[in-house]
């Protein structure tokens, strides 16, 4: 099924209303293994840093490097937006 229109739909909501994000980022957060998913899937897109994804995840960042070795997802290296992602993930716990 090519739900491609359903992102549209969202991202076109939330460009409206910008509120509606932190709902519907609390209805995935309600799905764990969902919401999971959806974090590594940025993480190997590169849109996220290890450490963006471990404070989403609300684990250490060696827990989600765990996570991704598991999967088979290797580590990248840090570039300098990781370096200050990892700053505030560090200021963040």
């Amino acid at each position: 099924m090519n739900a491609i229109w359903i992102v549209k739909g969202i991202e076109n909501v939330v460009k409206s209303n910008p509120k509606r994000l932190e709902e519907l980022l609390a209805n995935l957060r309600r799905d764990k293994e969902l919401f999971e998913e959806i974090v590594i899937s940025a993480y190997v897109e590169g849109l996220i840093s290890l450490s963006k994804a471990s404070e989403l995840l609300e684990i250490t960042r060696d827990e989600m490097a765990e996570i991704l070795r598991k999967r088979g997802v290797p580590l990248r290296n840090l570039n300098k937006d990781d370096l200050v992602a990892e700053v505030e993930a560090i200021k963040w716990f």
